[in-house]
């Protein structure tokens, strides 16, 4: 097994890879990763070979500071980076890759090593030799995070519980009504005005950088919407990063319509349409804050109110000497 640095030249068969691997999703893509403009982070991805010169392993990564330490860092324009491997990926492939990708930070300066796992809901086949591998290796838990997914293909009847049916039933009674929706401007002033108002806070894209990764990946990525009396009054912007999970990455609604429950009838409209679609999973993404530290219940609440369940999200950390 060998490591090799990554360069331009391996774009098309990095993401011929990992559109087939076990565990990745677009956002390990290198179509999706060079949106961010040249320069904003200090590039050190890899590429794992057996002997044979075939592909086994991706590992996108970014050189990132932590005081006076670098670290070779999971890639911090994604929500999770990881080790995304080929099918056949076995166990002894795990045990040979660690120690080698701790060699090469050795050899390369790093003083740390932070990898942020692919949740295993994106999973395509099971993958847990490489959390066995690292901890084994000495790799620790560095922050453990809670998303809430809801299984999809469990049962085809509501898993809502009596407060979020309710409250669906009250948004289409009162008019409100969902589609999918192309006012990505209109819904980013509502958004960007809650994050405003409740976090002092901005979006993590610009309106601009949605654009651009709307042309990338037209079919990836939707926003669906809520309106009345055909103004739009909240919404969700999804990613469809695999075949297997619809991600809501962005949920908000405009504070002058909540009693209208708009958000209670769309993730029911969504649930619909990503059973219908096949989808496995709907991950609502993290209800805690602080690298899992803070834990808001209010959003637990809401979330679970559908059926939803916890899912962690790791990151694992290792020192260097």
């Amino acid at each position: 097994m060998k490591l090799k640095n990554y360069t331009e030249e391996e774009y098309s068969q990095w993401d011929a890879f990992v559109r087939n691997s076990a565990n990745g999703t677009f956002m390990q893509e290198r179509n999706f990763l060079n949106y961010h403009p040249a320069g904003r982070f200090n590039d050190c991805s890899l590429l794992v070979y057996d002997s044979h010169d075939k592909l086994l392993a991706v590992i996108p990564a970014a050189q990132q500071r932590a005081g006076e330490k670098t670290v070779f860092s999971s890639y911090p324009g994604a929500s999770h980076g990881g080790i995304v491997i080929h099918r056949k990926f076995k166990t002894n492939n795990a045990m040979t890759l660690i120690p080698l990708l701790i060699k090469h930070c050795q050899d390369n300066g790093f003083k740390q090593i932070e990898i942020k796992l692919v949740p295993r809901i994106y999973h395509c086949r099971n993958c847990d030799e490489l959390d066995f591998a690292l901890r084994y290796y000495g790799f620790y838990a560095s922050s453990t995070e809670l998303a809430t997914a809801l299984h999809l293909l469990d049962d085809t009847r509501s898993a809502a519980g009596e407060n979020a049916q309710r409250n669906i039933r009250k948004a289409a009674k009162l008019g409100v009504y969902i589609k999918e929706s192309q006012e990505f401007k209109e819904y980013w002033d509502i958004l960007s005005n809650n994050l405003q108002a409740r976090h002092q806070a901005h979006p993590t894209h610009t309106l601009e950088e949605i654009y651009v990764l709307k042309d990338r990946y037209p079919q990836g990525i939707k926003l669906f919407a809520a309106y009345y009396e055909e103004k739009i009054i909240g919404g969700v912007l999804i990613f469809l990063l695999n075949n297997r999970v619809i991600n809501c990455f962005y949920i908000a609604h405009d504070e002058k319509y909540q009693q209208l429950r708009p958000l209670n009838l769309l993730f029911y409209e969504l649930i619909n349409w990503g059973r219908k679609k096949g989808y496995h999973y709907l991950d609502w993404g993290i209800s805690t804050e602080n690298k899992g530290k803070y834990v808001n219940k209010g959003l637990f609440r809401f979330k679970e109110g559908f059926g939803g369940r916890g899912v962690l999200r790791e990151t694992y950390r290792y020192d260097l000497n």
